[in-house]
């Protein structure tokens, strides 16, 4: 009977089968260790077919990233005014810095960027607005005005330094001055 044999062999099949690697015997060795040596060959043969292009989106990231602070240094945050994108805290501040990253990664350069940037916000946005003449004028007009008013004032008062004195007042003769004293002796 062939019933006691199979009953008294599968406990120790399945005992050998939870035993570690380490303890199990050579059938165990044998059967699994070929298929796990596969496998590890072919995770092997992965990640070095992979890592370099994982470690390149890396430096690609980081490449964009570089940019990206590089542009928004120039950009000025239509909130704080003051400030450029890449210091600003402001939620649009952000917007405008994933902004400049998404056009980053779909290929537009810097020069593309600004350009899309000015024509949508103007030329306040550009930290360093390109030179104006009309921006010059109105920037030098006040001094100007300044500097021609302190020049009338200054060519008025010489005008008025070298003009002759009217006479002084002539002199109180003793009647008069007798007068003024007895006129403030009774105040």
């Amino acid at each position: 009977m062939d019933g006691w044999r199979d009953r008294d062999r599968g406990p120790r099949v399945f005992a050998e089968r939870l035993r570690p690697p380490s303890q199990a015997g050579h059938r165990y060795l044998r059967s699994r260790g070929q298929p796990l040596m596969k496998r590890l060959a072919w995770m092997v043969f992965l990640w070095a077919w992979f890592a370099p292009s994982m470690a390149a989106t890396v430096v690609h990231e980081s490449v964009i990233h570089r940019r990206e602070i590089a542009i928004a240094k120039k950009l000025r945050c239509t909130v704080c005014q003051a400030e450029s994108l890449a210091v600003s805290q402001a939620g649009i501040a952000a917007d405008m810095r994933k902004l400049i990253r998404q056009k980053l990664r779909a290929g537009q350069t810097p020069a593309q960027i600004r350009a899309y940037f000015v024509k949508r916000y103007g030329d306040y946005i550009l930290l360093k607005p390109p030179f104006d003449p009309l921006g010059a004028i109105l920037w030098i007009w006040p001094f100007a005005l300044a500097a021609a008013f302190g020049g009338v004032a200054i060519a008025v008062m010489r005008r008025r330094a070298r003009a002759p004195m009217p006479p002084s007042a002539p002199e109180l003769g003793p009647e008069d001055q007798a007068r003024i004293e007895a006129l403030t002796r009774q105040e």
